[in-house]
């Protein structure tokens, strides 16, 4: 027999957002089970995950070419996609502690990596066929 005791907290959250003359209404909406969590660690706990969507996900499907799926099988697509996210995540270490300030100059990723390959290349005189059909 399933629990029907469980005790659902909806919230609602309204945001003005001002740019300009211009101000933006937002509604998001909360559903939890957690009795003990402040409504103000739910709205950041929300925040963050969009922060995650709108930063890594999408940087990993249109950088790192997540959204094609090479292998079939369940363990390799598991494997591939673990490798994925640990280049990834080296590739964000790497940025971020060892760049001297990487967001503060405006540099891109993107940007960076491509300088990256093309020195490389010139550099050992070369050619990866990996690298040098993207």
């Amino acid at each position: 027999m399933p629990n029907l005791d469980i005790k659902v907290r909806f919230l609602k959250f309204s945001e003005e957002i001002y740019s300009g003359n211009k101000i933006e209404f937002r509604e998001s909406w909360i559903i939890t089970t957690d009795k003990y969590t402040s409504s103000e660690t739910l709205w950041k706990i929300m925040h963050s995950r969009w922060h995650i969507e709108n930063n890594a996900f999408r940087q990993l499907k249109t950088e790192w070419h997540l959204d094609h799926c090479l292998l079939h099988s369940s363990t390799g697509i598991e494997t591939v996609l673990m490798f994925i996210i640990l280049a990834f995540n080296l590739m964000q270490l790497y940025f971020f502690r060892c760049i001297r300030d990487f967001r503060k100059n405006n540099m891109l990723q993107i940007d960076f990596v491509e300088d990256m390959r093309e020195d490389l290349i010139i550099i050992h005189n070369w050619i990866n066929p990996i690298l040098d059909g993207t």
